[in-house]
């Protein structure tokens, strides 16, 4: 066995674990005279990947893309080393070989597995993982990623805009978008989803999710009237298409939960005019919050106010 290999092998038994290597080799230290083939190389690293021994199929896969850039191997070497760094947790390293591999390669042979990676860490991004300073596996993951999340999620709702994946990927993107407080983006995506999976079980999550990112928004930003009407119109709409659906009762929670938003805001404005003592104006919020929401909380507290302001205005 040449002496190349040797050496790569006794550092890679060396590792005390898969996730920190002992020693770091780069494929240019590697010598390419008189040493293994191209395929002994793959070989190599088909048989570290048997072994779960990630960092060192990493290493010959790199040493295949550095020495035999040319080779049929290399299309599909950028996968392999993706799908270790993945194992590894190294997620952004991950997604970059695996958009290298979808980039380059004329018929990805793992073309729904790499999508399928991708998709995964942009799910782990947007459940709050984060990602390594620099893009380094040396250093600790301690960077923000959700902005990471939207450039997958993207990529795979283009990449296949009508499979399932696409649908998963527009529910998650939305997330993101509207714990960015991107709201009127959030919706887009959303209304994308419905649109386009119309028939699907999960638009009639992308219904419910709809009226839910209206009342975030009522409860994040100034009050805009329209949302209401928005919000009872996408609601009707999910009735149409859903009928039976028990996620009707959420979306019309959520609107409940709008309404005694905008009628807590009227009735606030009605008892602040009821501590200046200038009633006549009180009583006219107070009769708006009960004409316009009347079956809200607020509601009740405004009759009785007005019952009140009524006994009062007798004496």
């Amino acid at each position: 066995m040449k002496i190349a290999v040797f050496c790569l092998l006794a550092i890679s038994s060396l590792a005390v674990s898969q996730e920190t290597p002992v020693l770091e080799v780069l494929p240019q230290d590697v010598e390419e005279v008189q040493g293994p083939s191209v395929q002994e190389y793959y070989s190599f690293m088909q048989e570290a990947i048997d072994d779960e021994d990630w960092w060192s199929a990493i290493d010959f896969g790199e040493i295949v893309m550095y020495h035999f850039p040319e080779s049929p191997f290399g299309q599909e070497i950028p996968y392999l080393i993706g799908m270790a760094y993945y194992r590894l947790n190294q997620y952004e390293l991950a997604n970059t070989s695996l958009s290298e591999y979808l980039k380059n390669s004329t018929s990805p042979k793992h073309f729904e597995e790499a999508i399928e990676m991708k998709f995964s860490i942009a799910e782990y991004f947007r459940d709050g993982g984060k990602k390594r300073l620099f893009g380094s596996h040396k250093l600790p993951a301690i960077m923000p990623a959700k902005e990471d999340a939207l450039k997958i999620y993207d990529e795979v709702i283009t990449t296949l805009p009508h499979h399932e994946i696409a649908i998963r990927a527009l529910l998650g993107k939305a997330e993101v978008q509207a714990y960015m407080e991107d709201f009127k983006p959030s919706i887009e995506t959303l209304q994308q989803l419905t649109r386009r999976f119309a028939k699907h079980d999960l638009a009639a999550e992308g219904y419910l999710q709809i009226n839910k990112v209206y009342l975030q928004q009522c409860q994040t930003q100034h009050l805009d009237p329209n949302l209401l009407e928005l919000a009872e119109a996408n609601l009707h709409k999910f009735q149409l298409s859903f009928p039976r659906e028990p996620r009707i009762a959420d979306a019309t929670e959520a609107l409940r939960e709008m309404k005694e938003i905008y009628a807590k805001s009227m009735l606030d404005t009605g008892e602040f005019f009821q501590r200046r003592k200038q009633n006549d104006a009180s009583a006219i919020y107070f009769s708006r919050v009960i004409a316009k929401y009347p079956d809200t909380n607020a509601a009740a507290l405004a009759r009785e106010k007005l019952t009140t302001l009524e006994e009062k205005s007798k004496f």
